[in-house]
């Protein structure tokens, strides 16, 4: 797959991979960051299940939803 990137943003991504390049890890690549900012926003809308919760999604959009009251 290939993903273009939005100047702004690739500036930010170059941001997240400085402020992440500490031993004794080396720096990560554009992809490697890619991947951590895509799976930390899919777990955080729930499209991911988290690390120690392999069985539990439920999508943001979801877990938002307000209840109907029956009148």
């Amino acid at each position: 797959m290939t993903v273009h990137i939005d100047d702004e943003l690739l500036d930010g991504l170059e941001q997240f991979i400085d402020d992440r390049n500490e031993p004794p890890r080396g720096k990560m690549t554009h992809e490697d960051a890619i991947n951590v900012v895509v799976r930390d926003w899919l777990m955080g809308q729930g499209y991911v299940p988290l690390p120690n919760d392999p069985d539990s999604i439920t999508p943001a959009l979801t877990a938002a939803r307000v209840p109907k009251h029956e009148l």
